[in-house]
């Protein structure tokens, strides 16, 4: 199946990557199938491009990939959402601002990522509702910006009680930690 998009122009469709939002990505509703594209496999960016409208496309990346310290939980409500019985089926990762002419003040959103299961093809954009993580982090710094209302000393216990460590299957407990 090829797709005609602004960025890319015409492009053959990957069956592998293409995925279906069941909760859709923020102001964007009436979009519900994208595809994962790996324009250039030597950069740190991947392309989330949506099917339905060839104009839409979000550069996404791993915040690990730029030296920030990134975990979060999926709810199990979540998990079942998406049919997440296996963490080798997860895929997390979020979407990147990068404004035109000044890529030094790129920004990552830290407080909804994407996940997505490889196995059901579903995907979803997690708010991370109870998180101090921030919309737009700088991603050429590697320090998280915390809420202006947080000390430092609530913000170091914060990010000390939020550590956890991946499980291999989501039954075990209610939710699943992940570490992107």
């Amino acid at each position: 199946m090829k797709l005609a998009t602004e960025r890319f122009g015409e492009i053959e469709l990957d069956q592998n990557f293409i995925f279906d939002f069941i909760e859709p990505i923020l102001g964007y509703e009436q979009l519900n199938k994208f595809v994962l594209i790996d324009h250039n496999p030597e950069s740190a960016f991947k392309w989330l491009q949506s099917i339905e409208d060839g104009t839409i496309a979000f550069p996404v990346s791993f915040p690990k990939l730029f030296g920030i310290d990134y975990e979060f939980v999926i709810p199990e409500k979540e998990a079942k959402i998406l049919d997440l019985t296996n963490i080798e089926d997860l895929l997390a990762f979020n979407i990147v601002c990068i404004p035109q002419g000044q890529p030094q003040d790129a920004t990552i959103n830290l407080s909804a990522p994407i996940i997505m299961n490889l196995s059901s093809k579903k995907a979803i954009q997690l708010v991370l509702v109870e998180s101090s993580y921030p919309v737009r982090q700088k991603l050429f710094s590697n320090t998280i910006q915390k809420p202006a209302n947080e000390s430092q000393d609530e913000s170091k216990e914060k990010e000390k009680n939020t550590k956890t460590k991946s499980k291999k299957n989501t039954k075990e407990k209610d939710s699943t930690p992940v570490n992107s």
